[in-house]
């Protein structure tokens, strides 16, 4: 059983997955197979993707979990693994975004709403929870419907699992709260 069939009967979600496709090219033969599953944690949709690639050359897809928000929101939130480009930034403009802990700050760069930013970073277990992990957040330009986390190296277990769901359930709290506030 594959990880994503594994999680989706753990939450008693929906579960599928294509055909299997072959397809040979000039570099060898590759094979594809897109799966993905769709659950419910705390009344909130989430489906995960896997466009599965293997073959002639080591190809790594990502997982995709994508949180579905109840209604579209007028914010928005990106978080990556830092690169050489954002540490010469922090050189150049080290008051930008003061209020992020040096912790999570040497490891993420944080763009979007600043109000959403600051009830993030002032989270600690959510700041717990990020820290030591390779993962992208982002939610798309404004407006939004939909949260996306993508792990660069997949998924370990069911707990890595459900500390991705965390981290998107925290999120999404966030971005109902800051847009109450502002309205």
């Amino acid at each position: 059983m594959n990880s994503i069939q594994e999680l989706t009967e753990k939450y008693s979600g929906k579960y599928s997955e294509d055909y299997l496709k072959r397809i040979n090219s000039p570099m060898g033969k590759y094979i594809y197979q897109p799966k993905s599953g769709v659950i419910e944690v705390d009344g909130t949709k989430i489906t995960i993707n896997l466009n599965e690639v293997s073959g002639a050359m080591p190809v790594t897809e990502p997982f995709r979990i994508t949180l579905h928000l109840d209604k579209v929101y007028e914010t928005e939130l990106v978080i990556y693994p830092k690169n050489l480009w954002n540490n010469f930034l922090d050189l150049i403009l080290p008051k930008r975004k003061g209020f992020i802990p040096k912790s999570i700050k040497k490891q993420f760069w944080f763009g979007g709403n600043k109000d959403l930013l600051k009830q993030l970073v002032s989270d600690i277990t959510f700041t717990e929870k990020i820290i030591n992990e390779r993962i992208y957040i982002a939610t798309g330009d404004k407006p939004i419907n939909q949260i996306v986390l993508t792990p660069q190296y997949g998924i370990k277990d069911m707990e890595q699992f459900e500390k991705f769901v965390y981290i998107l359930k925290q999120i999404e709290n966030k971005i109902k709260k800051t847009q109450k506030t502002r309205t």
